[in-house]
């Protein structure tokens, strides 16, 4: 059965506009190196959004969890009708790191895709495990979702999915 998810994900992407929440608490684990700089050279692309968010006011924070917090809830209700989400762990094959060196447009597009369907399980608070794919010409992964807490519900379904692959 198709199970749209969609606007759940346009709100939690609203909710997180001006930061992602894991941005913001990486930004208060490295608060020490972010302020007197890194002992060791730091990727732009990791130091860069964790400066920003450390830039932050706490109650945007705040807010984020709480709505984190309810859109988690109506997550777990919209997938009461379900035993499991089945997608692509990543949509599309990753590229060499050289091929995107060049265009910072491309390289986060692409990033955002590469992440895009394993952040929707770590966003909402769900279990998620993903299979290797036999048989493909390249490395590919089949992701099951399934609600929080149903972690051993999961590891029985993928088991099963697992020998049929």
């Amino acid at each position: 059965a198709d199970l749209s998810i969609d606007d759940m994900i346009a709100e939690f992407r609203a909710a997180t506009k001006r930061g992602s929440i894991a941005a913001m608490e990486g930004a208060e684990v490295h608060a020490d190196w972010l302020a007197a700089g890194a002992p060791a050279p730091v990727d732009p692309h990791v130091s860069g959004p964790l400066s920003r968010a450390a830039m932050l006011p706490t109650p945007v924070y705040i807010r984020a969890l709480r709505r984190r917090t309810a859109l988690a809830a109506a997550m777990d209700e919209r997938l009461t009708s379900v035993d499991v989400l089945a997608l692509p762990t990543t949509p599309v094959t990753a590229p060499t790191i050289a091929y995107m060196a060049e265009d910072a447009e491309l390289r986060d597009h692409v990033e955002g895709l590469l992440l895009r369907n394993t952040q929707v399980a770590n966003q909402f608070d769900l279990c998620a495990i993903s299979l290797p794919m036999p048989g493909t010409a390249l490395p590919a992964g089949l992701m099951l979702v399934a609600r929080n807490g149903h972690d051993h519900r999961l590891l029985r379904i993928a088991a099963e999915v697992e020998s049929l692959l």
